[in-house]
């Protein structure tokens, strides 16, 4: 199961975790994992583009860690958008992805 957590102060998202494997489908096949991958790596992207050395960014396999760095209202635009889609394959696989939130 992928695993989204999301660690806030005063509401402002200020680590976003994505870990682990959905378990859908065999590796190559499942499209939970693909869809989120899609979504966490395309807003590495845009945060990286966008809001150029606002986080600091970490991959690894099954691993993503969004730190954020230097606050800005383009951050956070971004990461709750992010967090909309990741929510909306929640809703669709709800056996295959969590999202937990936690105010530090």
């Amino acid at each position: 199961m992928i695993k989204v957590e999301v660690l806030r102060d005063k509401k402002l998202v200020k680590t976003l975790v994505v870990k682990d494997h959905a378990g859908y489908a065999p590796s190559g096949q499942d499209l939970v994992c693909a869809g989120a991958s899609s979504i966490v790596v395309g807003m590495m992207n845009a945060l990286d583009l966008m809001q150029s050395g606002a986080c600091e960014l970490e991959v690894k396999e099954g691993y993503t860690r969004i730190q954020v760095i230097c606050e800005g209202h383009g951050v956070q635009m971004l990461l709750e958008a992010m967090l909309i889609q990741l929510k909306t394959m929640v809703e669709a696989y709800p056996d295959y992805i969590t999202i937990s939130e936690q105010e530090v």
